[in-house]
């Protein structure tokens, strides 16, 4: 169930998704099923970890996703047409540009919006030392205006994301962004960032590319990944078609991805505004409480209700309505997906459904159940929870409760 499994996997160690599952995962999945599967649906792609090997396989995979960030990274992974003659093309003349870069870059390429991304006058932190982010648009001005192919423009873009972290003063610190301990002083030159860039390029990504060139490109044909909502885009996907689902949906634990990957979205100039960001953020699933919803009546679940008037006879002060509605509305959410799902699958078809239970104020949800009897009230059969592993609880919720459950849960139809 961990990411980490895929640092060192072809493609897929482009880009560190920390949050992610391994392509084990996948694997283990295909040698149980008792079928064949001839066409899959990833309602929450990430990453792509999962259309990805499903296209090794050959297997035909719907897969969506909200983030433009994530779909530009599972687009990139998908896609096969890419050789290694020209990809050593262009990584020569974008080295050759960076060996002569421009004093004034950023007339050139904008920087990204926000106040704290680089130091001013009123600023106490920062994200980005100067010479940082010089770096970094020295590389997107020499991207955009050298290659003229959107597939490799993409691919180097994803070459540029995988060092902007390392690049920043920021670190990932679970559900936010975190400040690197020393960072005032730890400064790079526009050239260490560069180096950054084309070490990727001619090690890792190089060797991929190699690889890539030798495949047949007839075997890869089957990516199909739309940017967008699930819950809005989901009718592109043929009623009755699909035989598997294998999906991780943000768990109900309050971690917004756009925050997380907030430096990428801006840097790659994905997102432009707030308005932009507040827009993204409101069609994200309902995990989080980055935007406020509107009083939602929970789902018709004795489970659900449990947990809620638990959480209702709480004396803490910091009781927060927004975090109810959110609990409500992830549930409705749920709700909505399994009966679309029941359209979409065929009979005798399969889902593995990873999620996690959570905790607030002092109260366990069992996501993995309620979600459970949401799919069986839509038609579905649960054949069984697996423990998949046990995670730690927030700071907040560890003195009342240890350990949270995460499962998968292995669902007929």
């Amino acid at each position: 169930m961990q990411f980490d499994k895929n640092k060192n996997v072809f493609v897929h160690r482009w880009y560190p998704f920390v949050e992610g599952y391994s392509k084990k995962f996948i694997e283990d999945i295909l040698r149980e099923l008792p079928f064949v599967p001839s066409c899959a649906l990833e309602p929450f792609c990430g990453s792509g970890t999962t259309p990805v090997e499903l296209q090794n396989h050959g297997i035909k995979c719907y897969s969506f996703e909200v983030s433009p960030f994530m779909h530009l990274l599972s687009t990139v992974k998908l896609s096969r047409k890419y050789n290694i003659d020209s990809f050593e093309y262009y990584v020569k003349a974008i080295t050759k540009k960076l060996s002569h870069t421009n004093r004034n870059i950023r007339k050139l390429e904008s920087l990204p919006f926000g106040d704290t991304v680089v130091k001013r006058n009123q600023n106490k932190k920062w994200n980005f030392h100067d010479a940082s982010i010089d770096g970094i648009l020295d590389i997107r001005h020499a991207i955009r205006t050298l290659v003229d192919n959107d597939d490799y423009k993409d691919l180097f873009t994803i070459a540029l994301a995988s060092i902007i972290l390392q690049a920043s003063n920021m670190f990932r610190n679970g559900k936010c962004l975190s400040y690197k301990k020393g960072w005032k002083t730890r400064i790079f030159s526009r050239k260490d960032i560069h180096n950054f860039f084309l070490d990727k390029l001619n090690s890792i990504f190089a060797e991929d590319i190699r690889i890539i060139s030798k495949e047949n490109p007839s075997v890869h044909n089957s990516e199909i990944c739309y940017l967008g909502d699930v819950r809005k885009c989901i009718q592109k996907v043929p009623d009755g078609e699909i035989d598997l689902i294998i999906t991780s949906p943000p768990y109900l634990n309050s971690r917004d991805y756009t925050d997380i990957y907030m430096l990428e979205l801006k840097v790659l100039g994905l997102i432009n505004s707030h308005e932009e960001l507040r827009v993204l953020r409101k069609n994200t699933l309902r995990s989080h409480v980055q935007v406020s919803y509107e009083n939602i009546i929970p789902i018709e679940n004795e489970r659900l209700k449990k947990s809620l008037y638990e959480m209702s006879k709480n004396e803490q002060k910091v009781w927060n309505s927004d975090i109810i509605n959110m609990i409500c509305g992830y549930f409705e959410d749920m709700q909505f997906l399994f009966s679309e799902f029941a359209k979409k699958m065929r009979k005798g078809g399969i889902i593995y459904f990873n999620v996690a239970n959570s905790a607030y104020y002092g109260v366990e949800v069992p996501v993995d159940y309620i979600i459970a009897d949401i799919a069986e009230s839509c038609g579905f059969k649960v054949r069984e929870i697996r423990k998949a592993r046990d995670l730690k609880t927030s700071p907040q919720q560890s003195a009342k409760i240890g350990k949270l459950r995460e499962s998968v849960i292995v669902i007929d139809y």
